[in-house]
């Protein structure tokens, strides 16, 4: 928990010098940059699953997000995060009722999902190419399995901090785009991305 509020309050501080020299940018009072106001977006991430049961998993997430912008240097979106980890085996023993019984491995891929509303702000805005930092939080639940039982989903607290990310924009429209962001959370410490504003 005191690690949590330490991000947070890591995180507030961030965000609050980059909306302030975000104002400051000379590039928003200029007119004549137009900008899209929604974007889809698809991720790939190298994830660092940080819960319980899955403590110390090293795996990868995909996530899908949609975006709206406005003004032009704010987004407030939703990001679906789907995570997938190593294999767990364990081992169960099943009785049959005339006393005899057998050993067998049974063997479960661990996962977790999260539904979080994320908030971007960016501090460089060309029709080319976009900086930005950004945070989301919201929860997810991960499947539960460990390597003695089986139990219910377990929810948990989501928090990512984006601490740098650019998108390069391409095609007539400058509306397809590619890019990458180094953050720290659940969804890891870089990813890759690409998407479409209209």
């Amino acid at each position: 928990m005191k690690i949590m509020k330490q991000i947070i309050f890591i995180a507030v501080i961030a965000f609050s010098t980059v909306v302030l020299h975000a104002q400051e940018d000379s590039t928003f009072s200029e007119p004549e940059i137009s900008f899209y106001k929604q974007e889809i977006r698809i991720s790939f991430e190298d994830a660092f699953i940080f819960s319980l049961d899955v403590a110390g998993s090293i795996g990868s997430s995909f996530s899908v997000a949609y975006f709206y912008r406005y003004p032009e240097w704010f987004w407030i979106g939703v990001n679906f995060v789907n995570y997938f980890g190593g294999r767990l085996y364990y081992e169960c023993r099943e009785y049959f009722p005339d006393g005899n019984f057998r050993d067998f491995t049974l063997s479960k891929m661990k996962y977790c999902a999260a539904i979080a509303p994320e908030f971007m702000f960016s501090y460089l805005n060309r029709k080319s190419l976009i900086l930005y930092s950004a945070i989301s939080f919201g929860i997810g639940w991960e499947n539960g399995y460990d390597n003695k039982n089986q139990k219910y989903p377990n929810p948990f607290f989501y928090i990512h901090n984006t601490c740098f990310g650019f998108s390069c924009n391409f095609g007539k429209n400058k509306n397809i785009f590619l890019g990458g962001e180094l953050g720290l959370g659940y969804k890891g410490f870089g990813s890759i991305h690409g998407g479409y504003r209209f």
